[in-house]
């Protein structure tokens, strides 16, 4: 195991723990409708009972992809990436599954918004 696949796995895994850890609170609705936390989108601050939704259900997928990307993390450890020529590869291998997981959350939430 090299410093790269140390790297790249903790980073992963340790982004799908914050992740999910800021989900937390807007599933539970703790979080009141603010400009600075939780899904912000223009649906979310047309009435209280929106905000909680559309923030619960992106909680609730932005923890799901978390999930999948603490995985993703775990195995780097499992797998190792060997080193080569194309460092391109090696980053778009890093920043990929950071970029993508909450990328998805977002999305969902974005159409799930629009059915309210």
């Amino acid at each position: 195991m090299d410093a790269l696949n140390t790297t790249l796995g903790t980073v992963n895994i340790a982004c799908g723990i914050v992740f999910v850890l800021i989900s937390i609170p807007l599933v539970m609705k703790k979080i009141p409708m603010n400009s600075l936390y939780g899904f912000r989108i223009p649906k979310a601050f047309k009435s209280e009972e929106n905000w909680y939704e559309i923030n619960r259900y992106g909680g609730r997928q932005l923890i799901r992809w978390s999930v999948l990307l603490v995985l993703i993390g775990a195995l780097y450890f499992i797998f190792p990436i060997e080193h080569s020529a194309a460092p391109v590869k090696n980053a778009l291998l890093a920043a990929a599954p950071i970029v993508i997981c909450p990328s998805v959350a977002i999305v969902k939430t974005i159409l799930f918004s629009r059915q309210l």
